[in-house]
């Protein structure tokens, strides 16, 4: 069997489920789990071509065959009016960090068609490119490149100018325009020509190459007797077309061939940045090619480039003037070959929303630089695609747009494409490893989240806790969720310091009038003092995606000086929310906590807390309430709180701001952000997503998790240089069935840390009986832990003694109040024997003696709406 243990009480995982009002009807469509949406990329301007930048969701249509199609999201991206170093800078270190407020720079993507592009006339594009690059390309935006086919340069997004100019020395033009057949020189438009049934090209070429002496081909000259061949054809014009249009269609199949390799290897080039957002810029350079019998190939690089936001402008390299190797040719040949091959190049450009620039051999830097000017302001619609999309994912589909505003212009791509299903658990690690790689945070999902720096247990370092909220969909499924993901780095050596994986669950219901729904999540970690960078991801189950970045400058709370942890608002929301909210009927409560190695450090301190607006004015101010200093392990606590009134605040939102003064000089300033509403919190709904169900957790998991792990190495100490410090060092590294034998063999032992031993042995293959009866001897034999009260609990639970498993937990408690697991623990053992009014006291038991706890306060508030 699997013993019940609730995830947060062990690993210290947080859920929170948000919490959902009933909503007035809405004729907006809601946005559910398992319903694929495609979103479009479409710029909006007036009748001067200036971006409109107030359009309303209700003022747009997708349209598909005639049939519009359900909008579920809508979204408008814009770049900063500042500099972008100075919008990022603010974004990562703003208060709440947001994936709506983090710019965004240009994202370029040049390729060279060196098929496509006869030797040495690259040269040119790859000067203009270099210019580029060096003049146009900023910190702030990114830049890949790629040779097609290889080999050549594949590189994908770098902020490495000169790594992309020093490549684009390896780019080579491998393209001929003409070409030695079996019966003569011809040039592959003059073949695609023949094949299309060109009467006068085909009488020309027969006259070209009847004088051509190189040629296998005759109609009947002086000296066809060189030639038994031509000598035998000379009689039949008919079979010398025939031949040259045989010889045509094999030139045209290879060079065919050749376009589709190129346009696949285009479309998966296009499709690798699927998982990256924004708007990219394609820049082709090409001389073309014939666009007969590849409209398909070319529908899957528009499908491809609608997928990855991928926008084409198109670089015809064509040179105007004949050279010697095609000085045969009349220049209204060359101009109908130029524009033969430059037709799907204007195709991709127009499919795309782009632009293709002609004769760019000559006009290349000014497009390139017309391209770099242009602001990134666009909007981005999420809708519901039709049956028949859905039924042939991967096919290009037509879509038109329509605008509800007199004068208004939509400029977009021309239809879109479903991406293939990627919901396989490696497709989504794959797109979430896509996007912590990402050069720019992702806005697919609309993610906020804030830390709160608190001192932690363990000497040195510091326990921060993450609170995110993410929009959602609404869950189809109870089962339904989304996958979070966060890493943190070290800005000194870039090393991962803390970094998880979790899911979300899905909201029941959307908010009111809106098609999605919020998700609420929170962990905590603990990292020494430093600087770092934090990525924090959602991914919902149909693919889209969210990010945001933060910077957490993380301040020593166990050091030699005085000290101050951040502050902790109370809300209406949940314990340590993103936003904290209160009510002007309520009032504001909050706590912060110092700290210092001495009593004497905590003295004369003095803490102040000012409720200021907008413009930084004070509206309300208040003296702080110091407890007296607690002594601890490792220094002195003393801990501030206060209760704000609120009755003459008017609604709106303000900066709450804490400064602490000892012996009248500020030593430390807190801030956080609150939103006050009218009147008082109202009681939660009883249709309010539940408290989370305990989940199923093996007893092997729980000795890995962090008590556990403290559990047995604090046992391994005590065991050190005794005859049990051989099975202590088999538990520590997770070998029980070795460090159970070897207990058995020391029977004898009945020392407190070799019943303890025996007990978690026990307890790992769930023999929870006499697991139980190994703790009660631990514990009986002292000095008495509470880690060994918390374990014992847990094994008469797996063994049905539901009594003594409270009993236990409360001893847990009262020996080390500061054990939250155990308040959990306490609190659900309560519930699970239909007693929530003791869970509760319980929980506000644990609240006294650990009142930031942000577990506690959440199953608090979560217990609280169903049984308030």
């Amino acid at each position: 069997m699997n013993l019940p243990v609730r995830l947060t009480a062990v690993l210290l995982l947080l859920h929170a489920a948000p919490s959902t009002a009933q909503q007035p009807a809405d004729s907006r469509p809601t946005f559910k789990s398992g319903i694929d949406v495609v979103r479009l990329d479409v710029r909006i301007t007036d009748a001067a071509g200036r971006p409109i930048t107030d359009l309303r969701q209700e003022e747009i249509e997708i349209v598909e065959d005639g049939v519009s199609l359900p909008i579920v999201l809508f979204q408008r991206l814009i770049e900063p009016a500042e500099s972008y170093v100075d919008a990022a800078i603010r974004a990562v270190t703003a208060e709440v960090s947001s994936n709506e407020a983090f710019p965004r720079g240009h994202l370029y993507i040049l390729i060279f068609d060196q098929q496509h592009i006869t030797p040495g006339n690259e040269q040119r594009a790859r000067r203009a490119a270099e210019g580029f690059i060096r003049r146009r390309v900023r910190p702030s935006d990114r830049v890949a490149l790629f040779a097609i086919p290889g080999p050549g340069p594949q590189i994908g997004f770098t902020a490495d100018k000169l790594r992309a100019i020093r490549e684009l020395e390896a780019i080579r033009g491998s393209g001929e325009r003409v070409v030695s057949s079996p019966v003569g020189t011809m040039s592959v438009y003059e073949a695609h020509q023949v094949v299309q049934g060109d009467e006068r090209l085909l009488t020309e070429l027969v006259m070209r190459l009847n004088r051509d002496p190189a040629a296998d081909i005759s109609t009947g000259r002086a000296d066809e007797t060189v030639n038994t061949r031509a000598a035998a054809a000379a009689e039949d014009p008919q079979i010398v077309r025939r031949v040259l249009q045989e010889n045509a269609r094999t030139l045209v199949a290879q060079s065919d061939s050749a376009t589709r390799q190129f346009l696949q290897r285009l479309a998966d080039v296009i499709a690798g940045f699927r998982g990256i957002e924004g708007r990219k810029t394609a820049v082709l350079f090409s001389e073309g090619f014939f666009q007969d019998n590849l409209s398909r190939e070319l529908e899957t690089v528009a499908a491809a480039a609608a997928q990855s936001y991928c926008v084409f402008y198109t670089f015809d390299l064509n040179q105007r003037t004949n050279t010697l190797n095609d000085a045969y040719a009349a220049d209204s040949t060359l101009a109908n070959e130029i524009q033969a091959r430059i037709a799907p190049l204007s195709t991709l450009a127009a499919e795309t929303d782009g632009m293709m620039v002609v004769d760019a051999a000559s006009r290349g830097v000014q497009a390139l630089d017309r391209l770099a000017d242009q602001a990134q302001d666009y909007y981005l619609i999420g809708f519901i695609p039709s049956e028949r999309a859905r039924a042939d994912r991967g096919k290009y589909r037509r879509l038109s747009v329509r605008v509800r505003r007199d004068g208004a212009r939509a400029s977009t791509r021309t239809g879109c494409a479903l991406p293939p299903d990627a919901t396989a658990p490696a497709d989504r690690r794959r797109a979430i490893d896509s996007v912590l790689g990402a050069p720019f945070v992702q806005q697919g999902l609309r993610i906020d989240y804030t830390t709160y720096v608190m001192k932690s247990p363990e000497f040195g370092r510091q326990r921060v806790v993450l609170s995110l909220n993410a929009d959602l969909p609404v869950r189809s499924t109870p089962a339904d969720a989304a996958d979070v993901v966060f890493i943190v780095r070290s800005v000194r050596d870039g090393r991962v310091a803390a970094s998880g994986t979790d899911t979300i669950p899905l909201p029941a219901s959307p908010r009111p009038g809106d098609p999605m729904g919020t998700g609420a999540w929170r962990v905590q970690f603990d990292v020494p003092a430093g600087a770092y960078l934090m990525r924090a991801v959602v991914r919902e189950p149909g693919g889209l995606v969210g990010s945001a970045d933060r910077r957490l400058d993380i301040r020593p709370l166990d050091g030699p000086d005085l000290a101050v942890s951040d502050l902790v608002l109370g809300s209406s929301v949940a314990g340590l929310p993103v936003r904290p909210r209160a009510y002007t009927g309520d009032g504001l409560s909050g706590v912060l906590e110092t700290f210092g190695r001495t009593a004497v450090q905590l003295e004369d301190l003095d803490v102040t807390v000012q409720l200021r607006d907008a413009g930084g004015s004070s509206v309300t101010t208040l003296k702080a309430d110091l407890q007296p200093a607690e002594r601890q392990d490792d220094g002195v606590r003393r801990r501030a709180s206060f209760l704000l009134p609120l009755e003459d605040v008017s609604p709106g939102n303000y900066l709450a701001h804490a400064i602490v003064r000892a012996r009248g000089e500020i030593v430390a300033e807190r801030t956080r952000q609150v939103e006050v509403l009218p009147g008082r919190a109202p009681a939660p709904s009883a249709t309010d997503d539940p408290v989370l169900p305990l989940e199923s957790v093996s007893p092997l998991d729980v000795t890995r998790g962090d008590l556990g792990r403290a559990y047995v190495g604090s046992l391994m100490r005590q065991a050190d240089g005794t005859v049990i410090s051989m099975a202590a060092r088999r538990a520590t590294e997770g070998k029980w069935e070795e460090a159970e034998l070897e207990l058995r063999r020391l029977a004898s032992d009945t020392s407190m840390a070799a019943e303890a031993l025996r007990g978690l042995a026990l307890f790992v293959r769930e023999d929870y009986k006499g697991a139980a009866a190994a703790f009660e001897r631990a514990w009986t034999a002292g000095p008495r832990n509470a880690l060994t009260a918390f374990f014992l609990g847990w094994a008469r639970e797996g063994a049905g003694d539901s009594s003594g498993a409270l009993s236990a937990w409360r001893s847990a408690t009262h020996l080390d109040p500061a054990l939250v697991s155990a308040h959990l623990a306490l609190a659900d053992g309560y519930l699970r024997i239909s007693q929530p009014a003791l869970a509760m006291q319980a929980l506000r038991a644990g609240l006294t003696a650990i009142p930031s706890s942000p577990e506690l306060q959440s199953r608090l508030r979560q217990i609280e709406g169903i049984h308030r």
